[in-house]
Order: structure tokens, then C-alpha cells, then sequence
């Protein structure tokens, strides 16, 4: 008897996701075709199609949706994606829907390596066919050197989590320092380290999306691995599950998702928070059905703030950029929603508590 209402649960959450997936897939579609459509020159949707599709005549439509519109949403849907299900495997492997990308030092290690690149790169070499390389590296390194940090302690969750607060404060430490330092294109610098979609065409879509691919497949071939991580470590290891080197399987592959998306768009913070922990609100948190919402619905999320935030123009009064006129970094949006909803869940889970 005890059988029969965990398969009809399981029946239950497979509807739920489903639903969700066939909701957010929709919605995403409309917000595409919203963010096309609507900026500096609105189109009207029938513009927008018949560019799309090729139907057009005015070379001037072409060009704004196929060379500067589309590209731009090809990449806040990759990026979100990789943000959101890097957010769900940290949140999960640590047991702690409060951790995201941006907590635990894994996008600081891929600024700084980024930074540093950009700065010193001799002029002679394409710095940005080196970026994602780079930022992997960094953000990969960083997770490896917390890892290391805390082998003597069994690397459990609590202390991951803490030894990633610090390392973040440090490495953003050393940022800013390296950026005070040497000031030359500080500007755009500093909008790329806030995190911005401004300026993204096909040359960074075609850097992204192929790490954006694997990486997502991988993460779903372990999703069954890190659903037994939930269950404690004694128990997963009673069921056979090689706990540590998943875990650090699993670290590696949430640094490489957000690596690669720094390289891109820049360290876009609290889509790793927001779109994990309402997936896991709408379809709970086995990571079989997690990984996929929150990759989805993290994209549907960054693809709408960047939206939202092309309505907000800014000119900018820094060295070597006075008066230049720019959209609201999609980072800013960002963290005008994040910092409230994490200190909402901070003190959802102090009352708890």
C-alpha cells in the first residue's frame, strides 16, 4: 500500500513539470519576439516575421533583427540557462537554496582571470577568442583551490559554502585593486564586470553556445548522481555513490556554466539565486526535473530583465567614454530583483530557524 501513493506523487510531479515546461517554452517564445521588436526602432510583429523569415525588403530590418537583435537573445538565453542550472547544482551539492554562482567565488575567479587578460594581453593577440579559456580556467581553479581548502574537513557542504564566501570577497578584492591600478578602458571594463548584453552579436554567440551544449547535456546525464547527494552523504555512499568525487564533478561542471557565461555577458548576479529556487518552488527539487526548469526559466528570466532594462538609457561621464549613451546593464536589473528576494529567503530561513 505504501507503494502505490509514491508512484501516483511521482505521476503528480511529472504532470507539474510538464506543465511548467509548457508554459515557460511559450513564454520565452513571446519575450523573444518582445525584445526584437521593441528598442530604439520598434518593429511591429509582422516586421519582426518577415525579417526572421527572410520575407523583407528594407535591408534596414534585416539588419537590426539578424545582425544586432537576435544574436543578442540567442546569447541571454544561453547564458541564463548556464546561470540557472549552475545555480541548481550548487544549490543542490551543498544543500542550501541560499548559494548561487555568484556566492561561492566561482564568477569572482572567472572575472579576475578575465581582467587580467584584458589588461595584460599583449595588443597583438585577439583577447576575446581567449575569453572563455580564460574565464574557465579562472573559475575552475577557484572551485579546485576551495575544494582543496576543505578536503581535511570532507568537503561538506557547509564549509564549501563558507570557504566560497570568503574566496569571493578576496578575489573581488584583487579585482578592484587591478582595475584601480591600471585605468585604461576602465569603462568598459567595469560594464562588462557588471554584467551586460550591450554590444553581443553572432561572434559571441558562436563562443557560447557550443560550451552552453555540452555542458547542460552533462549536467543532465548527472542529474540521477546528484539526487542521491541529497539524500546525506552516509546514505548516498551506503547506495553506492562515489560522494565526494560526484560532488566535485558536479563543482566543476555548475564553475564551467558560469565561466563560460562570464566570458560572454559578464558577472550577472542573482539569476542563479531566482530561477533555481522558484523552479524548485514550482516543480520541487529532484534534480531529474530541477536542472531542466531552472535552465529554462533562468533563461526566460535574464532574456525579460535584458528587455526590461534596454527601456533605461544611461550616459556615461568615465575616462574615455564621456557621454556615451548606453542601455541599463541587464546586471543591474538583475540585482535590483535579486537583493531583495535574497534577503527575503535570508530571512525566510532565519524565522525558520
Amino acid at each position: 500500500m505504501a507503494r502505490r501513493p509514491r508512484i501516483m506523487k511521482a505521476a503528480t510531479i511529472r504532470r507539474k513539470f510538464g506543465l511548467v515546461i509548457g508554459l515557460l517554452l511559450p513564454a520565452l517564445a513571446a519575450i523573444v519576439m518582445l525584445h526584437i521588436a521593441f528598442g530604439r526602432t520598434t518593429l511591429t510583429m509582422e516586421e519582426v516575421a518577415r525579417a526572421l523569415f527572410d520575407l523583407t525588403d528594407d535591408n534596414g530590418q534585416r539588419h537590426i533583427v539578424w545582425n544586432l537583435r537576435l544574436p543578442r537573445v540567442l546569447v541571454a538565453i544561453a547564458a541564463g540557462a548556464m546561470l540557472g542550472l549552475a545555480g541548481a547544482i550548487l544549490q543542490v551539492v551543498m544543500r542550501n537554496p541560499l548559494i548561487e554562482p555568484g556566492l561561492i567565488g566561482v564568477s569572482s575567479g572567472s572575472v579576475l582571470f578575465v581582467v587580467l587578460t584584458m589588461l595584460y594581453m599583449p595588443d597583438g593577440l585577439p583577447n576575446h577568442a581567449w575569453l572563455p579559456l580564460v574565464a574557465l580556467l579562472g573559475g575552475v581553479s577557484t572551485v579546485g583551490v576551495i575544494y582543496l581548502l576543505n578536503r581535511k574537513g570532507g568537503n561538506s557542504s557547509a564549509r564549501l559554502a563558507l570557504t566560497g564566501v570568503v574566496a569571493t570577497s578576496i578575489l573581488q578584492s584583487v579585482t578592484s585593486l587591478l582595475l584601480l591600478r591600471k585605468q585604461e578602458g576602465l569603462a568598459s571594463i567595469l560594464l562588462w564586470n557588471f554584467g551586460s548584453l550591450n554590444g553581443r552579436v553572432w561572434t559571441q554567440w558562436n563562443y557560447v553556445w557550443p560550451w552552453a551544449l555540452t555542458l547542460l547535456a552533462l549536467a543532465m546525464l548527472l542529474s540521477r548522481k546528484a539526487s542521491l547527494l541529497q539524500l546525506g552523504d552516509a546514505t548516498a555512499a551506503g547506495l553506492g555513490l562515489a560522494v565526494n568525487r560526484t560532488r566535485l564533478l558536479l563543482l566543476l561542471i555548475a564553475a564551467a556554466l558560469t565561466a563560460a557565461s562570464v566570458s560572454v555577458v559578464g558577472a550577472i548576479g542573482f539569476v542563479g539565486l531566482i530561477g533555481p529556487h522558484i523552479a524548485a518552488l514550482l516543480v520541487g527539487r529532484n534534480p531529474l526535473y530541477l536542472f531542466p526548469a531552472s535552465a529554462l526559466f533562468s533563461a526566460v528570466l535574464l532574456t525579460a530583465a535584458d528587455w526590461a532594462g534596454q527601456s533605461v538609457t544611461l550616459k556615461l561621464s568615465l575616462p574615455g567614454m564621456a557621454h556615451h549613451v548606453t542601455s541599463l546593464p541587464v546586471g543591474a536589473v538583475t540585482t535590483l530583483m535579486g537583493a531583495p528576494f535574497f534577503l527575503y529567503l535570508l530571512r525566510k530561513t532565519l524565522v525558520k530557524k
